[in-house]
C-alpha cells in the first residue's frame, strides 16, 4: 500500500513529512512502530520490550530480524532501544560521535538490509550534541579532529545549533546514496531513508520534513 508523504502526519510530538512516497508498506509500519515505541517511552508506558530468556533463545536459534536500522549519536544521554521501546533482535543500531556515515557505517547498513531485511534506515542526530557543538566552536586534537570536520562539512554555515543538528544529520542522509546497493534499493522502494532529531529533555523524537 503506497502512501503519499507529502501531507504533514502529527501524531503526538511527531512531525513527519516528504517529498516522494512511500511504496515499501514495512517501511511504513517500521516508521510507525518506531513513533510509536517513541510515544510509550515517553509517557513511561512501554510495556513491551522483549528481553526475555525465552527471546534470547529465540534469536540465537533463528538469528536477528531488525525492522529498522537507526544510525545515531554515541552520547550516553541517546539510548536508541530504550527510545523506541524495541526489545532484542528488534533494531540494528550504530553509534558513533555526531552520527556521521563512514565506509564502514555504509556496509554494517548494507548488512542488515541485505541480510537481515530491515526496510527502513533512520538517521538520529540529538538536541545538544557535542560534536555540532564542538563544530560550530572551533577543531579538536587527534582523530577527534576528524569527527568535527566531517561535522562541519554537513553544518556548512550553520551558526545555530538546532540548524547544525538537522544539517548534520540531512548530511549523513545524503551519504547513504554513496552505496549503490542502498541507493538502488531505495530507488525501487524496497527501502526508505529517514531523519529524526531526539530531544534529550524531553524524550520526544521528531521525524524530518526533506
Amino acid at each position: 500500500m503506497k502512501k503519499e508523504f507529502l501531507n504533514i502526519l502529527t501524531e503526538g510530538s511527531h512531525e513527519i513529512g516528504f517529498e516522494e512516497e512511500v511504496h515499501s508498506e514495512k517501511a511504513g509500519e517500521a516508521l510507525q512502530k518506531l513513533m510509536h515505541g517513541d510515544d510509550e517511552y515517553v509517557h513511561g508506558t512501554s510495556n513491551h520490550a522483549e528481553l526475555t530468556e525465552e527471546v534470547r533463545h529465540e534469536t540465537t536459534v533463528h538469528g536477528q530480524h531488525p525492522y529498522a536500522v537507526v544510525v545515531t549519536c554515541s552520547d550516553a544521554r541517546v539510548p536508541p532501544e530504550h527510545i523506541f521501546s524495541a526489545g532484542i533482535g528488534e533494531l540494528f543500531v550504530i553509534r558513533n560521535a555526531g552520527n556521521l556515515i563512514s565506509d564502514i557505517d555504509l556496509g554494517s547498513i548494507e548488512y542488515a538490509v541485505e541480510h537481515l531485511g530491515a526496510t527502513l534506515v533512520v538517521i538520529m542526530g540529538h538536541t545538544h550534541c557535542g560534536a555540532v557543538a564542538a563544530a560550530l566552536e572551533g577543531d579538536g586534537e587527534s582523530f577527534i579532529h576528524r569527527i568535527i570536520e566531517e561535522v562541519k562539512h554537513g553544518i556548512g554555515d550553520a551558526k545555530d545549533p538546532r540548524d547544525a543538528e538537522i544539517r548534520n544529520v540531512k548530511h549523513s542522509l545524503a551519504r547513504l546514496h554513496d552505496s549503490e546497493i542502498l541507493a538502488h534499493l531505495h530507488h525501487e522502494g524496497k527501502l526508505e531513508f529517514a531523519g529524526a532529531i531526539y530531544d534529550i529533555e524531553k524524550g520526544t523524537v521528531e521525524f524530518l520534513t526533506h
